[in-house]
């Protein structure tokens, strides 16, 4: 009889060890999934950034250029929106979506202001949402790197552990 509560232990003992481990691995996989995944969205938009800052402002084809980097920059926010975010980034998913609805809503406007004949005011509507959908990124950037965002506009707020009510969809505060 004790042989045999012995094997059970033993095995209720292995089976969580094993249990915890397939977990941590998961865990692991899933962050790193999510790291290699953001440090390719981090490189793309660099590039963009940096092929629109070369764009020679008077040559002919300078408004399709822009649009093309645009396009890919919006694209790229798609991506990065739709990934999953592991839960030690939860903070970032409500940004993630705001930043991608931003430099939707941008791409818009900025289609409006240079295909065909400019448009100031769409051209202004277009830059304030890059702006958002950037100031989104930088808040990502913040959570990522474990800190506290800061910043006009932004509310933070903590929550002992069990305590923590769901976001409700649509809800634009950030929450950590």
């Amino acid at each position: 009889m004790k042989n045999i509560n012995r094997i059970i232990t033993m095995f209720l003992v292995t089976s969580m060890l094993m249990i915890s481990l397939c977990a941590c691995s998961k865990g692991n996989s899933e962050l790193e999934a999510y790291k290699t995944s953001m440090e390719t969205f981090f490189t793309e938009v660099a590039s963009c950034n940096d092929a629109m800052n070369s764009i020679d402002p008077n040559a002919d084809d300078a408004p399709a250029q822009l649009l093309s980097y645009i396009d890919k920059l919006n694209a790229s926010f798609t991506t990065m929106a739709g990934l999953e975010v592991p839960g030690e980034f939860k903070a970032a998913e409500a940004l993630a979506d705001e930043a991608a609805d931003y430099m939707n809503k941008a791409a818009i406007s900025y289609h409006e202001a240079y295909d065909g004949e400019f448009n100031a005011d769409a051209e202004s509507t277009a830059s304030q949402y890059y702006e958002r959908a950037f100031i989104r990124v930088q808040y990502i950037v913040s959570i990522l790197h474990g800190e506290i965002p800061e910043g006009e506009g932004v509310t933070v707020t903590t929550q002992e552990a069990g305590q923590i009510d769901p976001i409700e969809e649509g809800t634009t505060e950030q929450q950590q």
